[in-house]
């Protein structure tokens, strides 16, 4: 599995979660990498009008990815900003409690943002006290910023379609606070619709300003903001969101409750009830493992790995096919070894089911269906042959066909329609052998394009639909690659696996929710945008700026920290690039428009550690355990979790 290249794909949960201010680089130094335009429907590459690149970190210097380029801008929505006052209880009308789930009344979410080196999460917990609410917990420093928001309408919906919250037959906002230890500072701030499209909001005052003590004490309080107090820079016809940011430089963690809006002042909503998270029951649990090969050649590592998945509550084994050594097949085809029937009895025997994996980009293209196909009837013809403790519950197939040059681009129906089609005949030989058949999707098949606001969507069988959909009506369960480290907010584990758990409910399918305990390097992503120019242009001090260069049929794509002069420009550029056969002055150029730092803790749990795998774990069953379609946790992969639960001594 590819993990890392999940990270071309964040789209818009990035851009929700992330602050609107640039984050430094992974590294300021140049880099390119080659591709081929034609890939990318790219018949010249002047007419290239946006994209996205990203930067890996890595112990060489970055390594350039392209994941995006299109002939295309942004589509421009109607300018239109709607809005609604909503249905006052004893005039209040509560936003939010926090006890539960990830929207709020408004259908919007919470996510916590920063800036390093300073830090925050937001989840739901409980409190001292036993009351469940939205805690923030927080490290400020001298440099960057964090904190947390709280939006009033659904940032899923495109710009013209959102609706925002009406308060000018409103007096009031309200929400109930307390602190871990008392004196915690933070900002209050508020965006209405101009400040959310910006990425900003503006500041009433710290929350003790609104509070009857002054200040966040132990105990909780109810914050009183009258409207009135809101800054002339915003429409209360138009309120998009709610934010607190922690003030440097300090570490803190508050609690907040029952967020509302109120006609009067005398209408304000009571601290809810205490009532304690509900109990989660541990889910099941399955796990890749990749080194299957060298399981057989080392009945220690074997024994030791079958051993700590029995131990660990695991039911459930994705085991990488091999073949006997010296065998000679087609690329694909892969012919069990003899070997695994030990292998598989082991595992049979620690209550641990097994299905028959693999997976390449490339097996999406109509020349690998033939060994695929062929993989399967071996896998049938294997079973047949061995006991039933040494056989294969089912085979599993992950395929990552985004990988694949140009998906992002023109090639990605004619990519999809061979991706369907071998899962579809795939799912069918297997069910005929007496196999189930599985698939590992990346949790973004259904999310909203963060430029059409559509999800990726693909024509098979005369359906247009989104690709989860068509993937989970094929095959008999699926993975949902959820490679996130907190289970709540925006761009949390929760969120990412609800549409495809709800669209299984329906079809009485099953679905896991996979986590990476994987190291994934830190990485930026760079959007760009417009028309080319010559020469890179002054014009976004320290944006930098990506640049292609034709070679033949290919052509060079660069990132360039912008310089100190187009002219400086070129000259670097005539000595980083020796041998490469590149003219710095037939270079096009396009500015940075965007950057988003997207940093391996985000997606791995491999750097946090076995704790917050646990808590992630428990809080997400907590709000997925009611979809019948809900499986359980697939952990990628069995070496690194392994690490994670034995760690090497320092």
């Amino acid at each position: 599995m590819a993990t890392a290249a999940l990270l071309a794909v964040i789209a818009v949960s990035v851009a929700i979660a992330l602050a609107a201010s640039e984050p430094e680089l992974v590294q300021e130094r140049l880099a390119w990498t080659a591709i081929h335009p034609v890939d990318w429907g790219l018949e010249d590459i002047a007419g290239l009008r946006s994209g996205r690149i990203s930067l890996r970190d890595g112990p060489d210097g970055p390594t350039l990815v392209v994941y995006r380029l299109r002939t295309s801008e942004a589509p421009e929505f109607p300018a239109r900003v709607q809005s609604r006052t909503p249905t006052l209880s004893e005039g209040s009308f509560i936003l939010a409690d926090f006890t539960a789930g990830i929207r709020n009344r408004l259908d919007g979410f919470f996510n916590s943002f920063e800036r390093a080196p300073s830090r925050a999460a937001a989840t739901l917990a409980a409190a001292p006290d036993g009351r469940v609410a939205l805690r923030l917990s927080y490290t400020r420093e001298e440099r960057g910023f964090c904190g947390l928001w709280v939006h009033f309408f659904d940032v899923t919906q495109p710009p013209h379609e959102r609706v925002f919250l009406d308060a000018r037959s409103l007096t009031t906002l309200s929400f109930w606070v307390r602190g871990a230890e008392g004196g915690e500072r933070v900002l209050l701030k508020l965006a209405d619709e101009r400040w959310e499209r910006i990425g900003d909001a503006l500041p009433l005052g710290e929350v003790g300003d609104f509070l009857p003590a002054g200040r966040v004490e132990t105990e909780w309080q109810q914050a009183v903001v009258p409207l009135s107090a809101f800054p002339e820079g915003i429409a209360d016809s138009s309120l998009a969101s709610l934010v607190l940011e922690g003030i440097a430089p300090a570490h803190g963690e508050v609690y907040v409750s029952r967020l509302a809006v109120s006609r009067s002042p005398d209408a304000l909503p009571p601290l809810p009830d205490p009532a304690a998270p509900a109990a989660a029951e541990a889910s099941p649990r399955a796990i890749w493992i990749w080194n299957t090969r060298e399981l057989l050649d080392d009945p220690a590592k074997r024994d030791g790995l079958v051993g700590s998945l029995a131990a660990n509550d695991f039911d459930t084994a994705f085991l990488q096919l091999v073949s006997a050594p010296g065998d000679s097949l087609p690329a694909g085809e892969i012919d069990p070894d003899p070997q695994l029937r030990d292998l598989l009895t082991r595992l049979h025997s620690n209550g641990i089911r097994v299905y028959a994996l693999d997976g390449f980009k490339r097996y999406a293209l109509p020349e690998y269906h033939p060994a695929i196909l062929a993989t399967i009837r071996n896998v049938a013809r294997y079973n047949a042959e061995s006991a039933e403790a040494e056989r294969f519950h089912g085979v599993r197939y992950d395929i990552e066909p985004y990988l694949l040059p140009g998906f992002h681009g023109p090639r990605q129906g004619k990519i999809l329609g061979g991706y369907l089609d071998i899962l579809a005949r795939g799912a069918q030989l297997a069910r005929e052998s007496g196999l189930r058949f599985g698939a590992d999707i990346p949790f973004w098949y259904d999310a909203p394009d963060e430029m059409t606001f559509e999800p990726v969507t693909t024509s098979f069988r005369g359906v247009k639909k989104p690709v989860s959909e068509h993937v989970i009506d094929l095959v008999d369960d699926i993975a949902i690659m959820d490679y996130r480290t907190t289970a709540y907010g925006a761009d949390g584990i929760i969120r990412h696996a609800e549409g495809e758990l709800r669209y299984a409910d329906l079809l009485g399918k099953q679905a896991y929710v996979a986590l990476e305990t994987g190291p994934l390097p830190d990485e930026t992503l760079i959007d760009f945008e417009g028309e080319a120019a010559a020469l890179p242009v002054e014009d976004r001090p320290g944006a930098g700026h990506v640049g292609l260069a034709s070679l033949g049929d290919s052509a060079l794509v660069l990132w360039r920290p912008t310089p100190d002069s187009a002219a400086s420009a070129a000259r670097t550029l005539e000595l980083e690039l020796p041998g490469l056969g590149v003219e710095p002055d037939r270079i096009l150029w396009w500015p940075a428009t965007r950057r988003i730092a997207v940093p391996g803790a985000k997606l791995s749990f491999a750097e946090l550690g076995l704790a917050p795998l646990e808590q992630a774990l428990a809080e997400t069953t907590r709000e997925l355990a009611g979809h019948a379609s809900f499986a359980g946790f697939a952990i990628h992969y069995s070496e690194s979790y392994r690490r994670l639960r034995e760690p090497e001594p320092r």
